[in-house]
């Protein structure tokens, strides 16, 4: 049987970014146009701009859909809530929907509650199973 080609975009393998200290990161590609982040950890003002560098590395291209995963937050901070912003952002301009899930992180839920908005219609419940 011979295997199907794969586009060369396509990298079905998992990379994990430890930032140090409190944050983690790992970014996959369940499909050839779908970057997933997962987050777990700490994210204030010292680890934002690791995860605004892996956003903006991951936001470009061939991408239509953007998932950022935030179930192992333990800590969210207004830091990481303009993380998400600017990642919207860049969404945008990549022409690509993102989506933002807060999982069970009670953490990520305390600071979305306090918001008087939807989160510009981004915040949605489990994306990506």
């Amino acid at each position: 049987m011979v295997p199907e080609p794969r586009s060369a975009d396509h990298d079905n393998s998992t990379a994990r970014i430890d930032v140090g200290g409190h944050l983690s990161l790992r970014v996959s590609h369940p499909t050839p146009r779908t970057v997933l982040i997962q987050v777990s950890g700490e994210v204030d003002l010292s680890t934002a701009r690791k995860l605004d560098e892996v956003l903006r590395s991951r936001i470009r291209g061939p991408v239509g859909t953007v998932v950022i995963d935030l179930d192992g937050v333990t800590f969210f901070s207004v830091a990481g809530l303009n993380s998400l912003l600017r990642a919207q952002l860049l969404a945008d301009a990549a022409g690509a929907h993102l989506t933002v899930d807060p999982g069970g992180s009670r953490a990520v839920a305390r600071l979305f509650t306090l918001l008087p908005m939807d989160f510009y219609g981004v915040m949605s419940p489990r994306a990506v199973g």
